[in-house]
């Protein structure tokens, strides 16, 4: 009998393709293949004709590849680095746009061998030769994309390559070279054709987010700013990845307010007020911060959700991936919100007003924090790195600013249970170890590697505002002190404090890696007295720690 006429329908999943059946195209897994018990495939991304990129599946795996370590390698990206690199977000860029390309464009087959080599090496003993020799081996293919890139005109695979390289930097933890490449990125995106639908579909996101990176870590607040940065906010979503987008944008504009705010927290005691173009802007992120919840909680039970587990999933045993999705960007936005609020103060005790919210954002998290308070306890083999921000800066950020002992003590226990151990650039230990120090000097007690006072607290209230510290900073270069009779490891954390005459000073003292054990061979940094205070001017020499602690 003859085949029935009518149109032939491209696109759908390819599984669903081979058998010849309708799909229902839901991302990143079709619901067909989901509910028959079938392994979906995935979509081809298909760019328009006029971009110049041809699109294709490869046959067979990795196929041309020789080299057996390079094959492991890419099968290692595919199987568990692609999967937890996004953590909440959809990993459909890293488990098929990236390994698509990875299979007929150099530059980006060489990157993702060098992030998935860095990846396995956080998940090993760094002090082990296999760790090493994996070191190695990832800058051998990082130069390589280097050198592959030199001669490569094409703008979107430009910028896939230059998300490839921020994520090497980050696995490194190296900051500046980061930086650098987030801003090269941002400004190439700025002339990016509308011609290219799938960098608009995958890559714009991700910039959005990393656009924020910067100012995180006490960046200019001239970084180059997203052509949408003003974009209106819609009156509904259609999507998770939509509505953290538009928050993306807007907590970008919230951090660079927070930077050009510095000025009236550090600066001059005689010019500590707010221009009118700094509160005019002010004004607007929270309107379309106002907005964005409006529009987020009217269909929040209706958005799509990505059907693949993702990390947090496999570590907290959250049964609904909605849940997990609307906590965090109502953390997110609530967080973005305090800073907004917070951004052009000059006194600490202004942080005070905002107590309600920063209670509002442990209750949400405690909801979903189903591990335990101590670190030792947690899954082990959880990934001990993932691109995207977590909730780490979000509770550091709480742990920090949050006066109330109560609230900061279980955010700070916090950043350990629902925090990874590394999250783009924040470093879950580092994090962790400021938040204790800061606790301990604001409110005059001691307190104990689980986060639990061992001491009587000077101040259990709110602390006066002469004990509070505007921002706190730790030197990139290791430190050695001898304590005790053994030499202890560590850094120099500096606190910006305010003093009675009204100047903002730096005060810096040294921080153990090992406090517990420094302490119990003598050391007391609660009783030495500070070293000679040094000049604000200073500042760019430190590190600005997480999520805008100076805020």
């Amino acid at each position: 009998m003859a085949r029935k006429g009518g149109h032939k329908v491209r696109t759908g999943c390819l599984t669903c393709k081979t058998r010849k059946v309708k799909c229902d195209e839901a991302k990143p897994e079709c619901s067909r293949c989901l509910t028959s018990g079938r392994k979906c495939s995935g979509y081809p991304v298909t760019p328009p004709q006029s971009s110049g990129l041809m699109w294709h599946r490869p046959r067979h795996l990795f196929q041309g590849i020789d080299s057996p370590a390079d094959r492991r390698a890419l099968q290692f990206f595919s199987e568990v680095a692609g999967p937890f690199l996004p953590g909440a977000t959809d990993p459909y860029f890293w488990t098929h746009v990236v390994m698509q390309f990875s299979d007929f464009e150099p530059a980006v087959r060489h990157s993702v061998i060098a992030i998935s080599s860095l990846y396995e090496r956080r998940q090993i003993d760094d002090k082990s030769n296999v760790g090493l020799q994996v070191d190695c081996f990832a800058l051998q293919h990082y130069n390589a994309s280097i050198h592959e890139m030199q001669n490569m005109d094409n703008q979107p695979l430009v910028l896939l390559v230059c998300i490839l390289f921020i994520c090497i930097e980050f696995l490194q933890l190296n900051k500046t070279a980061a930086m650098q490449h987030c801003k090269h990125g941002v400004k190439l995106l700025q002339d990016l054709s509308s011609k290219y639908s799938w960098a608009e579909e995958y890559l714009v996101p991700i910039f959005r987010h990393l656009n924020v990176f910067p100012f995180f870590f006490g960046g200019p607040s001239d970084f180059p700013e997203l052509v949408a940065a003003n974009e209106p906010v819609p009156t509904t979503f259609g999507s998770f990845a939509e509505a953290r987008s538009m928050l993306d944008t807007i907590f970008s504009r919230s951090m660079r307010l927070v930077r050009q705010g510095d000025q009236l927290r550090f600066g001059d005691p005689d010019h500590r007020q707010p221009q009118p173009e700094l509160l005019a802007e002010q004004a607007s992120i929270l309107e379309y911060l106002s907005r964005w919840q409006i529009a987020f909680m009217s269909v929040t039970r209706d958005l799509s959700v990505p059907a693949c587990p993702m990390v947090w999933h496999d570590n907290f045993g959250v049964r609904s991936s909605q849940q997990l999705l609307e906590t965090f960007l109502s953390i997110n936005y609530e967080s973005c919100e305090i800073l907004t609020k917070l951004a052009l103060i000059n006194n600490e005790v202004e942080c005070d007003s905002c107590l309600d919210g920063y209670r509002s954002i442990i209750r949400q998290a405690a909801n979903i924090d189903t591990i335990s308070d101590c670190f030792e306890e947690r899954v082990p083999n959880q990934p001990q790195f993932v691109f995207e921000l977590g909730f780490l800066p979000f509770l550091s950020n709480v742990a920090l600013k949050c006066r109330d002992m109560k609230t900061r003590l279980a955010a700070m226990r916090m950043t350990r249970s629902l925090g990874m151990r590394q999250e783009g650039l924040f470093d879950g230990c580092s994090t962790y170890a400021l938040a204790r120090r800061t606790i301990e000097i604001e409110h005059g007690i001691v307190l104990n590697n689980l986060g639990h006072p061992i001491t009587e607290a000077a101040y259990p209230g709110l602390p006066p505002e002469s004990s509070r510290i505007r921002g706190v900073g730790v030197n990139a270069d290791t430190a050695v002190e001898h304590i005790g009779g053994r030499d202890f490891t560590g850094k120099i954390v500096g606190c910006y404090m305010l003093e009675s005459n009204g100047v903002v000073r730096l005060r810096t003292e040294f921080l153990p890696n090992d406090l517990d054990a420094a302490r119990a061979n003598g050391f007391d940094n609660m009783n030495q007295p500070w070293p000679q205070s040094h000049d604000p001017a200073a500042l760019s020499t430190y590190e600005l720690p997480k999520l805008c602690v100076d805020a």
